[in-house]
Parts: structure tokens; sequence; C-alpha cells
């Protein structure tokens, strides 16, 4: 397994990585190891990754790019570029891009995998 340390940030360039869609959202893996997930999400104006949960696995939100809000649980917080957020196993989350013009990129780590993927209904 290789470090993440400069050597290898040298060959990882997010913008190659991004990619919008304008039918939905665009979930996008960007490496795997045996225990973790690593993606990119590349949300439009008025997209969103709807409502689920995850009922083993922990999730990591990193926001790179735009504005919007995330929902955890009951609680629903606004993000913007350098806000991370915390997912608990079991906790109902979506990421909503509630701007009008701008999109938003959002880097993600779920782990221990295998990470299930429950639709939670309101």
């Amino acid at each position: 397994m290789t470090p993440f340390g400069s050597e290898a940030k040298k060959h990882f360039n997010l913008k190659e990585a991004e990619e919008f869609k304008d039918n939905a959202f665009l979930r996008k893996r960007l490496f795997q190891t045996s225990d973790m997930h690593f993606n990119v999400y590349c949300i439009k104006p008025g997209q969103e990754n709807p409502l689920h949960k995850h009922p083993l696995s922990d999730e990591i939100l990193y926001f790179v790019e735009g504005t919007g809000e995330c929902v955890v649980g009951k609680e629903i917080y606004p993000v913007k570029p350098g806000d991370l957020v915390l997912v608990p196993k079991d906790a109902p989350h979506a990421i909503r891009n509630t701007h009008s013009t701008n999109n938003m990129v959002c880097i993600l780590s779920q782990s221990p995998l295998p990470c299930e993927h429950v639709p939670v209904h309101e």
C-alpha cells in the first residue's frame, strides 16, 4: 500500500475526476482499499444525494466546492468549501446543492466495507 503523501498527490488531480450530469448527481470512485471507499460526488444545482443510511459504516464528507446543505439525522447543516461532516453509522443523511448556479463537489470516505446503502423514506 502506498501512503497518500506528496508523491501520490502529484498523480491525483481532483479536477480531472470531476464530472457532472444533468439528470442526477455523479458518484465516482477515486480509490478503494480492503476497508474503505474514497469517492467524489459531483452535484449540480438542484440535485441531491437522497436520504439514505449505512447501517454498519461511518462516512466522512469534505466539501471542496459549492454550497448547500447536509442532513445528518434530524439536523440540517449549511455546508461550504472546507467544511467537514461526520456521518455516524446508521444515521440517515443526504447532501443537497441548494445554490442556483454553482456546482458542488464533495470528497467522502466510507468505512468499514462492505458499505450497505439503505434508502430512507420520510
